[in-house]
């Protein structure tokens, strides 16, 4: 099969995200890599809506009050978000409680217990197909984490790669990670299956495939405009 080198922007680009989206696997650990100023909460709305749109079962982690901070953003812009009120959420950490919670995890001194997380999380996805499960505010973890901690933290999550229950998705905030903790970032980037890189250009955004377990979508690149990601 032939290799897609670039999905181009056009009049229908929420298609070009879903064609990229659809070429994931399952068991895939998927880094979204994000500048501060790309406004990542537009990919998470858009997910979610796929999601919605195509039967898939979706669950988002939210680290440390993260989801709100990205529902607050998305509201500013005058961006419904019931659909994310009703999604399933697993809480870690934080007070702020947003979504359909189903389990609750402490974080103590930022250090997330595993073994639990994976226990409750095997206990809610029983008889569900693979399901999409966004990561918010896992780089505040790194942030908060010494050299011995990070890479204890990279290799805890390694573990979940190939796990075809689910494709985790890490919005990763690209430069806090890699300033404070620059050799957990590349071990990171290494043990990922995919990544996939966040801009927004003006009145666009782009999403690019830098690195992808499917070469069908490997070197892809998305341009949509946002009043196509706010509109879907």
């Amino acid at each position: 099969m032939a290799v897609v080198n670039s999905i181009r922007r056009d009049s229908m680009g929420h298609e070009q995200l879903e064609k990229i989206l659809a070429g994931i696997k399952a068991g895939e650990t998927v880094l979204i890599e994000y500048e501060p100023v790309s406004s990542p909460e537009l990919l998470l709305h858009f997910m979610v809506r796929y999601c919605g749109k195509n039967g898939r079962e979706l669950i988002i982690d939210d680290l440390a009050d993260t989801l709100v901070e990205f529902m607050t953003r998305l509201k500013l812009k005058g961006v419904p978000v019931q659909h994310l009120e009703k999604a399933s959420v697993m809480k870690i950490g934080g007070y702020r409680n947003v979504g359909k919670i189903i389990n609750t995890i402490e974080l103590d001194k930022y250090t997330l217990d595993f073994k639990y997380y994976g226990k409750v999380y095997d206990r809610w996805r029983a008889g569900k197909d693979t399901l999409f499960n966004p990561v918010l505010g896992i780089y505040k973890v790194f942030l908060m984490s010494e050299h011995t901690e990070a890479i204890r933290l990279v290799r805890n999550i390694s573990t979940f790669v190939g796990n075809t229950t689910r494709i985790a998705f890490y919005f990763i905030n690209r430069e806090t990670i890699k300033n404070r903790n620059p050799d957990a970032f590349s071990l990171l980037e290494e043990i990922a299956t995919s990544i996939l890189s966040w801009e927004r250009r003006c009145d666009s955004v782009v999403l690019r495939v830098v690195k992808s377990a499917n070469e069908e979508i490997c070197g892809s690149t998305a341009e949509v405009p946002v009043e196509d990601i706010i509109g879907y």
